[in-house]
């Protein structure tokens, strides 16, 4: 026969075993995973405002010919190789084409040197330091090698002052060099370029004067000027440029300077004289 009290007794036991059965294995799934937290407000002091904070890196060197870093422009090109000829036969450097030396061939010989330029009186009065001639190489093609070439004027009954050149001067084509009184710039009006000195005062005479330049006992050039009546202190006498060379031995195509290099003194020595022209 059913009874009613007995079976419900039964099924609220069965139900309670059920229910802690499925209670036990709830508690042990989550025993076995990680809770995910809430986010937490960190607060103000979280942040270090007096921090140093990293500062953009700059380039240790800018070349400012490099086109890099906004540079308006690169060179034309690089720097040449100093020992590298060209077909032209000139070496290039950063200054551009340097020539290549071609020497005169043999000895020195007459005509390869001639006097160009004569300052005959820097001055007024005797003891006179700045007179000086200008000689030049003739030769429009070849360099001259001048060591122990000689420059002597006459000096009455006594021995003649001599110059020499002491040094391994080499004279470029159409280049020159300088024979002074002295060859101290202090005593010779701040005379420039190459200066060889006689070391002598009063050397060139007013009234006429001979000036030879030697190679041993080989006469490479000489001249006789006369006594000018328009001579002027301070002023040279100057074969100018454009006259033919053959015509140096006419004092006429010869003429007083103009070009005034320092106060007082007029004249182009070892530079063009190209301030005077042929008549």
């Amino acid at each position: 026969m059913f009874h009613a009290g007995r079976f419900s007794l039964r099924s609220t036991l069965v139900l309670l075993a059920g229910a802690s059965f499925l209670l036990a294995c709830v508690t042990q799934q989550a025993a076995g995973k990680k809770r995910k937290l809430d986010p937490v407000d960190p607060g103000d002091d979280f942040y270090d405002d007096d921090a140093e904070q990293p500062q953009p890196i700059e380039p240790a060197y800018v070349n400012d010919a490099s086109g890099a870093f906004g540079a308006g422009s690169r060179p034309a090109t690089g720097a040449k190789d100093a020992s590298a000829k060209n077909d032209a036969g000139v070496i290039g450097n950063d200054a551009g084409p340097v020539t290549v030396k071609t020497y005169c061939t043999g000895p020195l010989a007459a005509g390869d040197l001639a006097i160009v330029e004569i300052l005959i009186t820097s001055r007024s009065g005797s003891g006179d330091t700045g007179e000086w001639v200008e000689i030049q190489n003739t030769h429009d093609t070849c360099w001259l090698k001048v060591q122990g070439v000689t420059i002597e004027s006459p000096r009455g009954t006594s021995a003649p002052d001599v110059a020499t050149v002491a040094t391994a001067l080499e004279v470029a084509p159409g280049g020159t060099f300088v024979v002074a009184s002295s060859s101290d710039p202090t005593k010779n009006n701040g005379l420039t370029g190459d200066v060889i000195g006689w070391s002598a005062t009063d050397v060139l005479k007013n009234d006429g004067d001979t000036v030879t330049v030697k190679s041993g006992t080989t006469v490479l050039d000489t001249i006789t000027y006369p006594a000018f009546s328009n001579l002027e202190a301070g002023r040279s006498l100057a074969f100018p440029s454009d006259c033919a060379k053959n015509q140096r031995s006419d004092w006429a195509r010869w003429s007083l300077t103009f070009t005034e290099r320092v106060p007082g003194q007029k004249g182009t020595p070892n530079a063009p004289n190209d301030d005077v022209a042929c008549f």
